[in-house]
């Protein structure tokens, strides 16, 4: 593996106005990620969890501090470049799926494909791919409406990764799936996880820590854990 991180969090801190006051959501946050892995991110609500990937995500901006994707302050980025980190260098998934409910499973997952430009056969054929290795090649022409929320959510990852993306982002994957899905779900991810970096915001930590490989905890605003998760062989 390489040593030098794809991702760092360099003495972040990030502020909201509030009224006529400041609310700091996280102060000096220094983290850093390498190229593949599985972190679980906890907190209670409130903590920043999400703020912190809406950040690495180049969603929202630092209030100070940088976040550094292969040793380039994203804060440096040109629009364009920008843009092209936020839509193929970074994979989200959402608790609520976001999915078009009415197109097909196989139009979602490429969705992303056709946004960067790529043609229509070539983004076809590497969906059907993806639905072939996670099977669900039989849902391809089904609409998403008519699909269990396991199963939406496995759309819904599939998507995150279909631009081959260094980094996915999971907030709250398994929020919304019973026991057994979100299990599924997240040994999806781990799989992922093994050819590039994984950060999952979780409040369920005894299950997602069956499968991360660092866990970090942040606690009003501030890191409170950083530690490799070892596990008997």
């Amino acid at each position: 593996m390489n040593n030098v991180p794809i991702l760092k969090i360099d003495d972040l801190t990030k502020s909201f106005p509030l009224g006529k006051q400041e609310c700091i959501v996280l102060r000096h946050i220094n983290l850093s990620f390498f190229q593949k892995g599985m972190v679980l991110l906890s907190g209670k609500s409130g903590s920043g969890k999400s703020t912190l990937l809406n950040l690495i995500a180049g969603i929202i901006s630092p209030t100070s501090g940088s976040i550094i994707y292969k040793e380039v302050s994203i804060s440096t980025f040109k629009a364009k470049d920008l843009n092209r980190y936020r839509n193929q260098e970074i994979g989200l998934v959402f608790q609520h799926y976001n999915l078009f409910e009415k197109q097909s499973v196989l139009f979602n997952v490429i969705l992303p494909l056709l946004i960067a430009g790529k043609g229509i056969s070539k983004a076809y054929e590497e969906g059907r791919r993806l639905l072939s290795q996670y099977q669900m090649s039989d849902f391809a022409d089904k609409e998403v409406e008519k699909l269990s929320g396991g199963e939406k959510q496995r759309v819904a990852v599939m998507r995150a990764i279909v631009n081959n993306p260094a980094i996915v982002l999971a907030d709250e994957p398994t929020g919304a799936l019973d026991r057994k899905n979100a299990k599924i779900t997240l040994a999806m991810l781990k799989n992922i996880s093994q050819s590039r970096l994984v950060i999952i915001v979780s409040h369920d930590i005894e299950l997602t820590m069956q499968y991360a490989n660092r866990h970090i905890a942040l606690k009003d605003g501030i890191l409170a854990t950083d530690k490799i998760v070892k596990r008997n062989v």
